[in-house]
C-alpha cells in the first residue's frame, strides 16, 4: 500500500535538520505498525553503504543523515527543489521507504510526502492505517492524501486528480449526501470545527486492485466527486 500526501510551502525551504526531523515524526507514527524508527537508512550508492548508518533514533535524526542530506543539497538539489528519503533496508516482501520532494519554485509549488511499501500487512489494516492519517495531518496541512495500491494509479478515472483508492483525504466536509457510493467517511478535526473528510472506498477488508467491486467502488467515488466540483486537479491543489 502506497501513501501521497501533498501539501504547500510557504515561502522557503526547511533547513534540512527541520525536513529530517519530519522524516522522524513519520517515522515515529509507523513505529506501532512494526516499522522501528531505528531500522530507517538513508540513500548511499549501494545497499550494503546505506545500512551502514541508521536515519533516526529515538531522539530524532541522527547526524550521519543531516550530513548526508546536507551533502546532496550541495552536489545534485536545484535552489527551491529538494527531495530526500529513507527506506527499511529490505527488498521484496516487507519493503518499504518514505521521502518528502520540497518546492518552492513558482510554478512547481506542491510539495509531496510518498510512502511506499511492498505486502506490508499493517498498511493495509484499517485500524492502524487511519491513526497513521491523522498523525500525518499533524505535521503537514494536506491538501489531499491517497492511500493506495500502486497498480490503482493506472485504474482511477482521473489522471491528472486525486484517486480515490482506498482512502482518499480532501479538506473539505464532506457526506454520504455529496458521496453515497463510500463506504465510511471520518471527519478530520481541528478542535471543534472539521478540517476535511476522510473517504473510504472498502472497509473491513484491504482494498485489492484486482478485485472489480474494490475498484468499481473507487472509480463510482471520484466520478461523484468530479460531478459536483469537489475533486481538483492536481494543478489546482
Amino acid at each position: 500500500m502506497n501513501i501521497t500526501l501533498t501539501f504547500r510551502l510557504k515561502d522557503r525551504l526547511p533547513t534540512e535538520v527541520e525536513q529530517l526531523s519530519d522524516l522522524w515524526k513519520v517515522a515515529t507514527l509507523l513505529a506501532p505498525l512494526g516499522l522501528p524508527v531505528d531500522d530507517w537508512y538513508p540513500p548511499a550508492d549501494t545497499p550494503e553503504q546505506s545500512v551502514a548508518n541508521k536515519a533516526f533514533n529515538d531522539d530524532g535524526p541522527t547526524r550521519a543523515a543531516v550530513a548526508i542530506l546536507a551533502a546532496e543539497q550541495q552536489d545534485k538539489q536545484s535552489p527551491g527543489l529538494r527531495m530526500f528519503g529513507v527506506w527499511n533496508g529490505r527488498e521484496g516482501t516487507g519493503a518499504a521507504g518514505f521521502d518528502t520532494s520540497l518546492s518552492v519554485v513558482a510554478g512547481s509549488p506542491l510539495s509531496v510526502f510518498s510512502l511506499q511499501s511492498k505486502r506490508v500487512p499493517t498498511l493495509a489494516d484499517q485500524a492502524l492505517v487511519v491513526p497513521l492519517l491523522m498523525g500525518l495531518l499533524e505535521i503537514w496541512s494536506a491538501r489531499s492524501i491517497e492511500v493506495r495500491p500502486y497498480k490503482y494509479g493506472s485504474q482511477k478515472v482521473f489522471p491528472k486528480r486525486p484517486g480515490a483508492g482506498w482512502i482518499l483525504c480532501l479538506p473539505q466536509v464532506l457526506s454520504f449526501k455529496e458521496i453515497p457510493e463510500a463506504r465510511q467517511l471520518i471527519p478530520v478535526m481541528d478542535g471543534k470545527k472539521q478540517r476535511g473528510t476522510l473517504i473510504l472506498s472498502v472497509i473491513d477488508e484491504p482494498f485489492d486492485a484486482n478485485n472489480p467491486e474494490h475498484v468499481r467502488v473507487a472509480n463510482a467515488i471520484e466520478m461523484r466527486l468530479v460531478d459536483q466540483d469537489l475533486l481538483p486537479h492536481f494543478a489546482d491543489l
